[in-house]
């Protein structure tokens, strides 16, 4: 383990968060409001496929299904 404190990078960044890597270590830091994880780069790339596919089928869902929200009746 090196000694050298980790130089980040900037992979990414919005109002919902930001995503850092460390070439050094090969660790990407994903912070999210308050939530922080470490992942190595193999994980990293895992999670944002499997966040990918997830995305494309709520996606797929949302045009064949109309949402609606329920109506209120006032009953006297």
């Amino acid at each position: 383990m090196s000694k050298k404190p980790c130089t980040h990078e900037y992979l990414a960044s919005n109002q919902a968060g930001k995503i850092l890597t460390c070439r050094e270590c090969g660790v990407v830091h994903l912070h999210w409001q308050n939530l922080s994880l470490r992942l190595d780069v193999e994980q990293f790339e895992d999670l944002a496929l499997l966040i990918a596919q997830a995305s494309k089928n709520l996606s797929r869902q949302n045009q064949k299904t109309v949402r609606t929200r329920p109506m209120l009746s006032m009953v006297t």
